[in-house]
């Protein structure tokens, strides 16, 4: 009997262990279960934040008022006021109800009840919003105005000549009527002729011309040229101040070239006059070769190498003496004598 007893208490010990042993697993899987949910759970840790934040605000309240902080704040800034009046006086300075700040002024936001006044630049690295006037006899909006004027100027100055441009370049490769273009009143183009109006051109290529006259300088009309002159003579006309000079067809076959005019002509080379015709029509020669043979003449007989034939008239010539040399060949010369 005894020995069945403890058996049953044996068993009722096991069944409590297990009993406790199954709640135990229970409860710590549903709390388990439950702080995973929870971690989850925005609106629940959030709570727990703010629980948090406001245990301790109040806490550390409560340990500044026990500990008399502004008593020890005040007790510091007394210690230190010569020090914090010296490090204030470095950035501020208050004088005759003016506060200077000598560095940099930092805030969120400036009200102020009265003017602003600015000694050095406004930098503002946002929007600026006026709610009230502009001043317009202030010189700054002035200048700002009239540099806002002179971009507006030219932006419309470009755009209107681009625009333009543009309109002109369609409407050339569409056709131009320049029946609708004048200059100075009169029409670009009457039928086939230009408008006087046009005094300069930068035309690179021009076709046939029948009239041109630049200036008083050159002309060209009716198949003659006149350089200085607008009424060409001959084929061409050359004007040096007083003297005329003509070159040109003479008659049937025949050229000129001479002058016009009563002036004597003369023919230059090196620079020296070798043949001059006077208005008369007297010849003058320098020197003369007839073939092969020069007819010059000297006051006495030559005594240089010559051509046979070469003939020399005496300068100096007196009635029964010699008017003249021929040459015989090389350095032998014969007088001439009237008979």
């Amino acid at each position: 009997m005894e020995r069945r007893l403890i058996d049953q208490n044996a068993i009722n010990q096991l069944i409590e262990v297990q009993l406790k042993q199954t709640v135990d697993q229970a409860v710590e899987k549903l709390v388990e279960d439950t702080i995973e949910n929870l971690l989850f759970n925005e609106a629940w840790l959030e709570k727990i934040q703010n629980q948090i934040g406001r245990n301790v605000s109040d806490r550390i309240s409560k340990t500044l008022k026990e500990v008399g902080i502004r008593d020890i704040i005040r007790e510091v800034v007394i210690e230190n006021a010569d020090t914090l009046t010296s490090d204030i006086n470095r950035e501020l300075t208050v004088e005759d109800g003016l506060v200077v700040v000598d560095n940099h002024l930092s805030t969120e936001t400036l009200d102020t009840r009265s003017d602003v006044n600015i000694g050095g630049a406004l930098v503002i690295a946002g929007e600026l919003a006026v709610k009230g006037r502009i001043s317009l006899s202030n010189p700054s909006f002035r200048e700002l105005s009239s540099t806002i004027k002179e971009e507006a100027l030219t932006e419309l100055r470009t755009g209107f000549i681009e625009e333009t441009s543009n309109t002109i370049r369609e409407s050339i490769q569409d056709g131009i009527n320049l029946k609708n273009i004048s200059i100075r009143g009169m029409p670009l183009v009457d039928n086939d002729t230009l408008a006087p109006g046009i005094k300069k051109t930068n035309i690179e290529q021009l076709g046939t011309l029948k009239d041109l006259t630049v200036g008083t300088e050159l002309s060209v009309a009716n198949n003659r040229v006149g350089i200085n002159t607008t009424v060409p003579t001959s084929a061409l006309s050359i004007w040096d101040n007083e003297v005329s000079i003509d070159i040109g067809k003479r008659s049937q076959n025949v050229a000129q070239i001479g002058t016009s005019k009563a002036h004597d002509l003369s023919i230059i080379t090196n620079n020296q006059e070798q043949i001059t015709i006077n208005k008369d029509g007297l010849t003058w020669v320098k020197q003369l070769q007839v073939g092969r043979n020069k007819i010059s003449h000297a006051n006495e007989t030559p005594g240089y190498q010559g051509a046979k034939g070469d003939i020399v008239f005496n300068t100096n010539f007196a009635p029964g003496g010699t008017f003249a040399w021929i040459c015989l060949g090389a350095y032998r010369w014969q007088e001439l004598k009237s008979a």
